[in-house]
């Protein structure tokens, strides 16, 4: 079933509800009891005042106070039933697996419809639970101030006519900025206009002689990743958070180490769109103890995409080489544009059997999810990985994603173009 005919249903579901008057069997929700509590654990992140900012997806109302909340409990209803909200496209054999998960289960389903079908009522302020705290963002930094801030080096005009521009920057870390050898144990890319439509980090460690290699042309580029950028971190794209590691988890970032900026901007040409002198930024946070095992990137991608017109499930699958030693996986991550539909990561064993680690059968290039690890995912010496990928060129998906199913769609770096990544990050098991 897709989103259009999940919300029809939906729909149905609150237009033809039971009447609940003089019925002594229904249980009777209020806010402050059944609701309230539910908001706070899975929806407050994001629904209140100055709440988190998922690369660019932030939430248009507050749902904090019982008065914030009454005018949306049909809505509310809605998107809980089809399973909008909260934002998890990962299938539900796969629930309790990832720290970051958001999900809602039947009986918080029920309490949150029932709500609304019952006239949203208020309830005993006696019931409700104690306010959330949150720490404050500090500025847009979602994990508060980071240990260091690396700033664009030169700040950044996007023209009036631009649709897309993809720029890559590059800042060598002096002695000033990181005086001595650390572990990441993570970051967050901070765009600084809203232009931006994804942004991420690299990092170039210097060789043994503690030097680098000549520093590569700044400004507009058309590579998929900056060349000579080193290690891929991640970064922000539509849907994303930050990204922090496990604790006993991190990257290195030794001292004189190159960070490159690799941001795509986006938008629609015209007057008075574009956006001046972007001051993009990187920030790092370090471990507190030295990790016990330093993460590293995996990619599994293709570039021979050819999605034919109204093709509605063009499937492509890539395999990862050998791991060469014991690992644990600590985050999955699929990433395809528009046409995107569902994804799938599978562990490849030596002992030729196989486990499938995640499925999603609803992919929403909306949400750009990192899925990571609660207990991390050991893989033997010599193990693969399976990245697969489903994509809908049909003209019904097309009217929910906004792209054009008549044309034959190839690998590009516009969003009406098409990818297919898998990201995995690993970390060596230490005995």
């Amino acid at each position: 079933m897709n989103r259009l005919s999940s919300i029809a249903m939906a729909l149905c579901i609150l237009l033809f509800a039971p009447s609940y008057a003089g019925d002594a069997s229904i249980t009777r929700y209020t806010f402050t009891k059944d609701v309230q509590p539910i908001l706070q654990e899975n929806c407050q992140d994001c629904h209140r005042p100055d709440g988190k900012n998922f690369g660019g997806m932030i939430a248009p109302m507050s749902l904090v106070s019982y008065e914030e909340t009454r005018p949306w409990a049909m809505l509310m209803a809605q998107k809980v039933l089809s399973r909008e909200m909260p934002p998890w496209d990962a299938h539900p054999d796969f629930n309790g697996i990832f720290s970051n998960e958001r999900t809602l289960d039947e009986t918080e389903i029920a309490a949150i419809v029932g709500w609304a079908n019952q006239g949203a009522q208020r309830g005993n302020p006696d019931d409700a639970p104690a306010p959330r705290e949150f720490a404050a963002t500090e500025g847009g930094w979602l994990e508060g101030i980071p240990d260091l801030i690396v700033n664009i080096p030169v700040a950044f005009n996007v023209g009036d006519d631009v649709n897309d521009i993809y720029t890559a920057f590059s800042v060598d870390l002096t002695d000033a900025m990181l005086p001595e050898d650390v572990y990441i144990q993570g970051f967050q890319t901070k765009p600084g206009v809203n232009s931006v439509h994804h942004f991420n980090a690299h990092i170039l460690p210097p060789d043994a002689n503690g030097e680098l290699p000549p520093s590569p042309t700044q400004g507009e580029s058309d590579t998929l990743s900056p060349v000579g950028a080193g290690l891929y971190l991640g970064g922000m794209a539509s849907g994303s958070e930050a990204n922090m590691y496990p604790i006993g988890y991190g990257v290195p970032l030794l001292r004189g180490t190159r960070v490159t900026f690799d941001i795509h901007y986006h938008k629609q040409p015209g007057a008075g769109t574009g956006a001046v002198d972007d001051k993009s930024q990187i920030g790092f946070y370090f471990t507190r103890e030295p990790p016990k095992s330093a993460v590293g990137g995996s990619t599994m991608m293709r570039f021979d995409i050819d999605i034919p017109p109204g093709e509605p499930s063009y499937m492509m699958e890539q395999i990862s080489s050998p791991i060469q030693e014991e690992s644990e996986i600590v985050l999955l991550m699929p990433h395809m544009h528009l046409r995107g539909k569902a994804a799938m990561f599978e562990a490849l064993y030596p002992d030729g059997t196989a486990e499938v680690l995640i499925e999603i059968p609803g992919y929403d290039f909306a949400w750009q999810t990192v899925y990571y690890y609660k207990d991390m995912k050991p893989l033997p010496e010599g193990s693969r990985l399976k990245f697969t990928a489903w994509y809908d060129n049909s003209e019904e998906y097309s009217r929910e994603r906004g792209f054009d199913p008549s044309e034959n769609v190839r690998f590009g770096q516009k969003s009406s173009d098409e990818m297919m990544m898998g990201f995995v990050m690993l970390a060596p098991i230490v005995n």
